[in-house]
């Protein structure tokens, strides 16, 4: 499923928010949890981040049960920190669509994706490629944007991550990249980023994890989050 479908998905609910279900812990308690908030979610938010937490949590099978459940409801992406060898790439790509995942993120650095892109788009998938991490060490990054930026744009990635930390990297990404190219923007909230200030920079989602799962109130968190963001975009 391509990008625009989670576009498509942002102008239905006027939302940009993308949930990190980053849940850790017993099976039974992440399973429960997951489902619950997807349940009442679904007004807010319009894609489904998971990684490693949730699948270690609750297995494969779990994952699968609760993308089966939701997968009309949400645009699921895989983050399972992907950077290795092209055939890999392509092979555990070919699984996690399999699995019912729209995009599959990978890191850009090991510059192996230059296949993956149109690989994965003839399996009707979507390849997102970290450009900039959003936490305060990712020296590397910084110091290798412009030939991560120039790689991204040359294999065609459907989209980047830039953390919302980082507004100025934000900034030049939307400069950088192709229009079509999309922007996904984590550590809002709970890494100290506003939310919908990375929109104002030029990012077209915002990735929202802790500060909506770990709430005493989810609903009233990701309603928030996303008046937030309608308020920046309106500015715009």
């Amino acid at each position: 499923m391509s990008l625009a479908n989670l576009m498509n998905k942002a102008e239905e609910k006027g939302s940009r928010l993308i949930l990190a279900l980053d849940l850790l812990g017993p099976k039974d308690y992440c399973s429960s949890r997951a489902v619950y908030l997807l349940s009442i979610l679904r007004d807010y938010v319009i894609g489904v981040k998971i990684g490693h937490p949730l699948t270690l949590s609750i297995g494969i099978k779990g994952v699968l049960d609760i993308i089966k459940q939701y997968s009309s409801e949400y645009f699921f992406i895989a983050d399972f920190k992907l950077a290795d060898v092209p055939h890999i790439m392509k092979a555990t790509v070919k699984v996690l669509v399999d699995m019912g995942f729209n995009a599959v993120i990978t890191h850009l650095f090991p510059m192996s994706i230059d296949e993956l892109v149109p690989f994965s788009h003839g399996l009707n998938a979507s390849i997102i490629g970290v450009l900039m991490m959003s936490h305060k060490g990712a020296v590397l990054f910084e110091k290798n944007l412009n030939v991560l930026l120039d790689y991204a744009r040359g294999v065609g990635v459907d989209g980047v991550v830039v953390g919302a930390t980082k507004p100025m990297y934000i900034k030049l990404a939307r400069e950088r990249l192709n229009r079509d190219q999309l922007i996904f923007a984590p550590g809002v909230i709970r890494q100290g980023a506003t939310a919908g200030e990375a929109l104002k920079f030029g990012a077209d989602f915002e990735i929202v994890g802790r500060a909506i799962y770990e709430a005493p109130d989810p609903l009233l968190s990701a309603r928030r989050i996303v008046e937030s963001e309608r308020e920046a975009l309106h500015d715009q």
